[in-house]
């Protein structure tokens, strides 16, 4: 459904040139609701997680009574621009927790082959009477495209089966996580996106070490205090930094392909490689939601020398999000040789991996 887009929405659209990944053309911003992934059964179906992101237990209470039919979680995106940006706002989510945001789309189109050319591949393979549970292709090479997944997917995706539904013997599904988030003790968590990177998974630190190529720490920093709807034992306060594993590279610089999708929002618990052992879950999806849009053409123009504008003469552009968009020799410093790179391509059309766009 089309709405009114808000006035936070509209004043990052004003000055997007400067803060956003990407301008909405006509200020054309959809909103949708996610809904429940098991459709308001009794309890959550598929092995979902009842620890936080500290690994604390919920109430065995919470773990009978809670569904995801409780939860609001509302996605504010624009339907055309270069990136898909917007934002996410979810209230009754669990407390304290981790959830990947995801597009995917339906095997065998167009727009699930975009996807998963910027994101992972799900293979399937077909046993003679069913579908086979399926698994990641988890060789993600030196994060440029093709990688050995993209090939392998390539090799396979046209084998023939006569007796498959499809007729073809593997079944493809692309999908791409592009953002995470920790909710707040009350369950709720308000972020702004924009898909221009690609994560493999998420680990919290003490798991395993973040380098410069992962996504950006998100910490929760959080006690528990009785009485709480989710809990039945107090913790004292905890920190916990959360990052997303690079799947596809340069960080900050892997968009999706201009053209027309028809897809879907999905919002996914991060289990952690099941940390904490019992009641520690398995990468269940919670909600889901359509997302249909339109990426546009780039060309580099004064869009993007605003964005670079922002960085000129900074002599500590370390940050990969935006600062690697400007400093095109990568030495931490925007000056008149990473202008003359940018003139460079100046109204042609954006090299693959534009960063500024």
């Amino acid at each position: 459904m089309r709405v009114k887009a808000t006035t936070k929405i509209l004043f990052l659209n004003f000055v997007c040139g400067i803060y956003m990944a990407a301008c909405c053309i006509g200020a054309t911003f959809v909103q949708v609701a996610l809904d429940d992934i098991d459709s308001g059964s009794a309890n959550p179906t598929g092995n979902y997680r009842w620890r936080d992101v500290a690994d604390h237990l919920y109430a065995e209470s919470y773990r009978n009574d809670y569904n995801y039919i409780h939860a609001d979680v509302r996605i504010t995106y624009c339907s055309e621009a270069t990136s898909l940006f917007g934002t996410l706002y979810a209230v009754n989510l669990k407390p304290n927790f981790a959830y990947q945001f995801k597009l995917t789309a339906n095997p065998g189109t167009e727009t699930n082959e975009a996807i998963g050319l910027t994101g992972r591949w799900w293979q399937q393979e077909w046993d003679g009477s069913n579908w086979s549970g399926g698994k990641n292709l988890n060789d993600k090479g030196d994060g440029s495209s093709p990688n050995p997944n993209d090939r392998l997917y390539f090799d396979r995706r046209d084998v023939n089966d006569i007796n498959s539904p499809t007729g073809k013997h593997y079944r493809f599904s692309g999908y791409l996580v592009f953002a995470y988030f920790v909710t707040d003790p009350n369950g709720s968590a308000e972020i702004d996106f924009t898909a221009r990177d690609s994560y493999h998974v998420l680990w919290k630190t003490s798991q395993r070490t973040r380098t410069i190529q992962d996504g950006p720490l998100e910490v929760a920093d959080f006690a528990v205090s009785l009485p709480h709807v989710a809990y039945d034992t107090s913790y004292p306060r905890t920190e916990v930094s959360v990052f997303g594993e690079w799947e596809r590279l340069p960080v900050g610089g892997v968009t999706l392909p201009e053209g027309a999708y028809e897809a879907s929002f999905l919002l996914t618990e991060e289990s952690f490689h099941s940390s904490g052992g019992t009641y520690a879950g398995l990468w269940a999806a919670a909600m889901s939601g359509p997302a249909e849009f339109t990426i546009l053409p780039c060309t580099v123009d004064f869009l993007h020398f605003a964005r670079f504008s922002h960085y000129w003469l900074d002599t500590a552009c370390t940050d990969p999000y935006w600062c690697n968009g400007a400093d095109f020799d990568r030495n931490a410093d925007v000056n008149s040789v990473d202008l003359t790179a940018l003139t460079e391509h100046w109204l042609n059309p954006c090299p693959n991996l534009w960063r500024l766009k």
